[in-house]
């Protein structure tokens, strides 16, 4: 069997923590939509990738006691931009050779959002649901992958991205801090696709907090 990790990092800008205790009523909103497998070959919805992983921090944040976070259209296209160019460069990162958005503080500025805090969380996770479990590959042709079950392994819809990115996030201090930032209102995130990774391909996600 093969383990297989996820890679993180986080970055922060004037980020600050308060908790407080867990709420028992939170839930996890329902995203019309993200139970569909993605499809990086045709057209991966960047708009979905955004509501699905905002419905996971808020389901953390409720936890915790902290307001949840609005959507932030140019904090999503950063974002998204900056995922792009991971997954074009191979490479997990914080900087970047794209114009104006070199380091997580270009990139909150270029987003138009206006702010005194902000901060990026990054990562990058596979295709299939693989992450973090032992498997086999069954065919390697055809993206066939097992656990050690024996039962299939599907690639990820954007439901379960997001809920696997935002758990690894959560098991991370740093990453776990800027997420739970109350100085922080709105948030968007992004998703970029290697195809020429192993195991069929790789998502970076990144996403820019603001407040």
């Amino acid at each position: 069997m093969i383990p297989r990790a996820v890679k993180l990092l986080a970055a922060g800008i004037l980020a600050g923590l308060t908790l407080v205790g867990a709420a028992d009523a939170c839930s996890r909103p329902t995203v019309r939509g993200a139970d569909a497998a993605i499809r990086p070959e045709e057209r991966i919805d960047q708009a979905l990738v955004d509501a699905a992983i905002l419905a996971e921090l808020n389901y953390h944040r409720c936890k915790a006691g902290v307001p949840a976070l609005a959507d932030a259209q140019g904090l999503r296209k950063v974002a998204g931009q900056h995922a792009k160019w991971m997954a074009k460069a191979r490479a997990l990162s914080h900087k970047s050779q794209t114009p104006g958005q070199a380091n997580t503080l270009a990139r909150i500025k270029a987003s138009g959002v206006r702010f005194r805090a902000g901060s990026e969380n990054i990562g990058q996770i596979a295709r299939f649901q693989i992450d973090g479990k032992s498997f086999r590959i069954a065919d390697g042709a055809s993206c066939g992958f097992r656990g050690s079950d024996g039962r299939v392994i599907p690639p990820h819809t954007y439901a379960t991205l997001a809920r696997t990115i935002v758990t690894y996030w959560m098991a991370s201090a740093d990453h776990r801090r800027n997420i739970l930032d109350r100085k922080v209102t709105r948030v968007g995130s992004g998703v970029g696709f290697d195809g020429k990774a192993p195991y069929c391909g790789n998502y970076y996600v990144s996403q820019n907090f603001a407040g």
